[in-house]
């Protein structure tokens, strides 16, 4: 093997090998038993390969649709929801299940607060009045969790739920928009770059040495 082969090949196993770091956190084929909720459906997942596959018809749509439920208030159902939402829109699971960790006990109440905010000043730019949400009703909804008394900040719960909500969809179909154009311009140029590879090593496997050396005439 020569030395541009051995180079090529080499580039060839690295950016395999780059891809796997980059997926091991996420749900894979061989490892979706492992995740709760998600081994219920393992047998059905894995018969069908579209769930699995990471070309951008699959996976553009986890993307949009990942960031929206990513960011609704609604912790602790994401990852059923984005299991039966890959389902129906044939969509890459391991993104749509990954984004889902975005959310997470550390981040979920400051990125819920912000997307409120978020949510208000879209409705004020409409002249709808929303209140404010500070310290003093995190702090009444904190104890109404805890206690179940929700009677009597029902109201406030509800549009405090209605006005994130909103944020969320903003903020996360902007993302999604942003995330699923990456991704084709990079599968792109992946591809690009992946035939250039493969051509030259078949060039390179193909190319074979002249042993021998033509004669001169007597």
């Amino acid at each position: 093997m020569t030395n541009e082969s051995h180079r090529l090949f080499e580039e060839k196993r690295r950016r395999i090998r780059r891809l796997k770091r980059w997926l091991r956190p996420l749900p894979r084929r061989a490892t979706v038993h492992r995740y709760p909720v998600l081994n219920w459906f393992a047998k059905a997942a894995r018969k069908r390969i579209y769930l699995w596959s990471f070309r951008p018809e699959q996976a553009v749509p986890a993307l949009r649709v990942g960031c929206i439920l990513t960011l609704l208030p609604i912790y602790g159902l994401q990852i059923p929801l984005a299991l039966l939402l890959a389902f129906l829109m044939r969509a890459n699971l391991p993104i749509l299940a990954g984004l889902q960790l975005i959310t997470n006990p550390f981040t979920v109440l400051p990125i819920w607060f912000a997307l409120y905010q978020i949510g208000r000043m879209t409705l004020g730019l409409l002249a709808i009045e929303t209140s404010p949400f500070g310290k003093n009703e995190i702090d009444a909804l904190i104890q109404n969790f805890f206690t179940g008394n929700w009677g009597n900040n029902l109201d406030t719960l509800l549009s405090v739920f209605s006005v994130t909500t909103l944020g969320g969809v903003i903020i996360g179909t902007f993302l999604g928009a942003v995330a699923g154009s990456l991704y084709r311009f990079i599968a792109k140029r992946t591809t690009v770059s992946y035939q250039r590879l493969h051509h030259k090593i078949e060039q390179l496997r193909n190319s074979k040495p002249s042993s021998t050396t033509p004669k001169d005439d007597a």
